[in-house]
């Protein structure tokens, strides 16, 4: 699988979060269902799931780390130009 570099805005990164919070309301949902239902446990196909969630949180550390290395480098880039001034 090719990875792809996209640049996304806030609204972008905001409707990815919200797509995601969909799929755990989804998982809420059906743990709740259970709980009603009075069902102890049911059996989940999860490996690959979890590999996607473990590779997710991978990504999602290592881009904010990237977000925040960008900022510290705009606001450098601002001093510089209002020092020039």
């Amino acid at each position: 699988m090719t990875m792809t570099l996209q640049t996304y805005d806030p609204r972008q990164v905001d409707q990815f979060a919200l797509r995601l919070l969909d799929l755990a309301a989804i998982l809420r949902q059906m743990a709740n269902r259970s709980r009603e239902h009075g069902i102890a446990d049911f059996a989940l196909h999860d490996k690959k799931a979890l590999e996607w969630c473990a590779k997710l949180e991978q990504w999602a550390h290592k881009t904010q780390a990237d977000l925040e290395v960008r900022i510290l480098q705009d606001k450098a880039e601002r001093r510089g130009r209002a020092a020039a001034e």
